[in-house]
């Protein structure tokens, strides 16, 4: 039988989440510049994603997506 998991083993299967999820996020991201770079319009990139124009314009701006990210590390903090 195995033993349970302790609750840092369980934690770290959420912070193991996170940062592959942020990972996925920064290669897609750039892969959308690169889209941009390449001749696309951000309304194409709106289109064939099917993302909102919001999500769009954050993916293309590294300080944009920081800033939102430090927005919302900031509320949960609050929430907590």
């Amino acid at each position: 039988m195995t033993r349970p998991a302790t609750d840092d083993e369980i934690r770290q299967i959420v912070t193991d989440y996170e940062q592959a999820c942020e990972r996925a996020m920064e290669e897609r991201d750039t892969r959308l510049r690169a889209a941009l770079d390449s001749g696309r319009r951000q309304a194409d990139l709106v289109r064939v994603t099917g993302m909102s124009r919001e999500a769009i314009r954050q993916a293309l701006n590294p300080e944009v997506r920081a800033a939102v990210k430090a927005r919302r590390q900031a509320a949960r903090q609050g929430d907590s």
